[in-house]
């Protein structure tokens, strides 16, 4: 597993704000919090059309190894674009946040 970011700066494709961005963590089957791991080197896109296949991202659980599909990280900019955030998808998914907590597990 490599470095991995818990949160990243997101530029915004149609205004050129920047934001950070932290992804939720939602718990695995096995009851550990996983988040996908977000690519600080890749760029975000504005979101154009919906598609159900797109709104998915494969995330394996650092603790027991299941994979399991989590929404797509996006983010919404005061200026009305909402932005897909990048995530690396080679990248096991980092430890999420404890359920209650707001520190990482």
């Amino acid at each position: 597993m490599g470095v991995m970011s818990e949160t990243i700066s997101v530029c915004c494709t149609a205004c050129g704000r920047r934001h950070r961005y932290t992804a939720p963590s939602y718990p695995c089957v096995c009851g550990a919090p996983v988040a996908p791991e977000l690519d600080p080197r890749g760029a975000a896109t504005a979101v154009t059309h919906r598609s159900w296949d797109e709104e998915w991202v494969g995330v394996r659980c650092a603790a027991c190894g299941a994979e399991s599909r989590w929404p797509r990280p996006e983010l919404g900019c005061p200026c009305g674009t909402v932005l897909c955030v990048p995530v690396d998808p080679a990248a096991t998914g980092r430890s999420g946040r404890t359920p209650g907590s707001r520190v990482p597990a």
